[in-house]
């Protein structure tokens, strides 16, 4: 049996009876060919759980001295979010290909630098910490490591001793001409480099694919690897242009491979998952599925069982919606032109002003919710658009279903806004702990200061003046936040009054699409004000 050739069982078999440095040696010379085993056995922390077919893919690649490679190459893979292909490729590989002297100079490149930073650090803390990679000094150390935490030179004893660099960059900051005793990058990792909010705009995702092309791909020479990683982000964002590119070796991966035929009795088990009502609806759904758990998982293939089996899939694709699955877990991004809501599936309540009726006929007090006023005024520009002002009321039930009661759209001044908000007050200032705010958009004089002049006048005046309002910038992505909603308006944990006003509908109806946004935002903004930024838990599942 040859050692080399052998399956890693039989390898480890063989060697155990060995003096312990003979197993080094032995170690050393397998693990060169043998990617996976040397993940496991020095990274053992960091590889508890089998491998799957992206993994193996990833480890079984051939690797060849860069000083032997005749002409570049361009690999990428969009691999689902969460599934170790950082840990893999921006980690361990990395390690082995300094340790055997594969590379000459790596750099890692990632959404923003401070990512970027992140993952070369990390490979600075191994080659420094004797203590915690214990096996991996003693056998290909020591490591004589210098330079910066973000910028360093590994040398390692039998390789080059010029050693291998690491370094740090973002997408957009220029890579082209970098060198390491000057010789060009002989390997570029591009890990999860798009960012979420440029991705949405054709310019900045032609600016992406223009230094790529222009500053990425010039920066090497005949020997260099090119890298690419991440999850597809949208349906022309740069990975899915280079995964249709012929000259890439690309694959995409999907978390859910094939669907289960019993669809169903998931959604049977779904329904026992969103009854917010159950205070165990976790633990009957989970019960549910493992009675009839061989005919749910019936026709049903995932990428990695032991990482994140089909029932953690399942409840992911419950709590987070389908168009942030389909994105994260299959790399199959949804158009953002398409509908984002069907408001013909909005569950429906009615409220008479004291009491809410759910859409499971259960009767709510008002008194005993927690409820946000929102108000999003409109600026001086806005005006001349025609835009809304949007008062938006949401009340949220101790077990856990929110509501929206009221969305007042009416194109009128900040100071007529306001006395809307006051009026609405005088309604509900009985509520104890009810959250009243607006958006600060930068007309802080048209508000707060609106707000000082009216409550003093009102106290003059005799009249209950003690309302708070609280301004709140919002610095997130308004489109992401309104969509952040999609999931539990689906599962019914977010319902919609009966005589909620029609065009707030439409609102949602043509998001994206439409004019006007008003309603939907300011509706998101009350949610979040009584629902701890808005997010009900997910079920926390497995992974590396």
């Amino acid at each position: 049996m040859s050692l080399l050739t052998s399956t890693a069982a039989d390898f480890l078999d063989e060697i155990e009876e060995w003096a312990p440095a003979d197993q080094d040696d032995a170690m050393w010379v397998r693990c060169e060919q043998d990617l996976a085993l040397f993940c496991a056995a020095f990274f053992p922390d960091r590889f508890s759980l089998p491998f799957n077919q992206m993994h193996r893919a990833f480890l079984s690649r051939d690797k060849t001295r860069w000083q032997e490679r005749q002409r570049p190459s361009k690999v990428a893979d969009a691999a689902p979010r969460g599934g170790a292909k950082s840990t893999i490729e921006s980690f361990a590989s990395l390690i082995h290909d300094a340790v055997y002297g594969f590379e000459h100079y790596v750099c890692i490149l990632s959404t923003t630098f401070d990512l970027s930073e992140d993952l070369v650090e990390d490979l600075h803390r191994a080659f420094l910490d004797e203590e915690a990679n214990e096996d991996l000094h003693r056998v290909f150390g020591p490591f004589m490591v210098t330079g910066t935490k973000t910028d360093f030179v590994v040398r390692v004893p039998g390789c080059d001793m010029r050693g291998t660099r690491f370094k740090a960059f973002s997408f957009g900051s220029t890579i082209r001409g970098t060198k390491h005793v000057g010789v060009r990058p002989s390997k570029v990792v591009m890990d999860d480099s798009e960012h979420p909010d440029r991705v949405r705009s054709p310019d900045q995702r032609n600016k992406t694919a223009d230094f790529l092309q222009k500053d990425i791909l010039k920066a090497g020479d005949r020997f260099t690897v090119y890298r690419m990683i991440g999850t597809v982000l949208h349906g022309d964002a740069v990975l899915a242009r280079v995964l249709a590119s012929p000259g890439w070796t690309s694959t995409k991966w999907r978390a859910v491979q094939k669907w289960p035929t019993a669809m169903g009795m998931w959604q049977t088990c779904k329904a026992l998952w969103e009854e917010l009502d159950d205070p165990d609806r976790l633990e009957t759904a989970r019960a549910y599925y493992e009675a009839n758990q061989v005919t749910m998982d019936e026709g049903a293939s995932v990428l990695w069982p032991e990482g994140e089996s089909l029932w953690d899939l399942m409840v992911l694709l419950w709590s987070d919606g389908q168009a942030a699955f389909n994105s994260e877990k299959q790399n199959e991004p949804s158009d953002p032109d398409r509908q984002a809501f069907d408001v013909e599936t909005f569950r429906r309540c009615t409220f008479d002003g004291v009491h809410i009726v759910n859409a499971n006929g259960r009767k709510v007090s008002l008194n005993t919710c927690r409820v946000g006023f929102w108000l999003d005024p409109r600026a001086s520009s806005e005006i001349k658009r025609n835009d809304y002002s949007a008062l938006a009321m949401v009340a949220r039930d101790t077990a856990g279903y929110r509501y929206v009661l009221r969305c007042d759209l009416v194109r009128d001044s900040p100071a007529a806004a306001r006395a809307r908000v006051w009026a609405l007050w005088e309604v509900f200032s009985h509520l104890r702990g009810a959250k009243w705010a607006y958006e600060d958009n930068g007309f802080a004089a048209l508000n707060d200061e609106g707000w000082e002049r009216e409550r003093e006048r009102r106290r003059m005046a005799g009249t209950a003046y003690n309302l708070t309002v609280k301004g709140y910038a919002s610095t997130t992505n308004k489109h992401d936040r309104i969509l952040r909603l999609q999931p539990d308006i689906a599962n019914g944990h977010l319902q919609f009054a009966e005589d909620l006003s029609p065009l707030v509908l439409a609102q949602f109806r043509d998001l994206g699409s439409g004019t006007h946004d008003d309603g939907p935002d300011a509706i998101e903004r009350a949610d979040w004000l009584v629902s701890e930024h808005g997010r009900m838990p997910a079920v926390k599942h497995g992974g590396w």
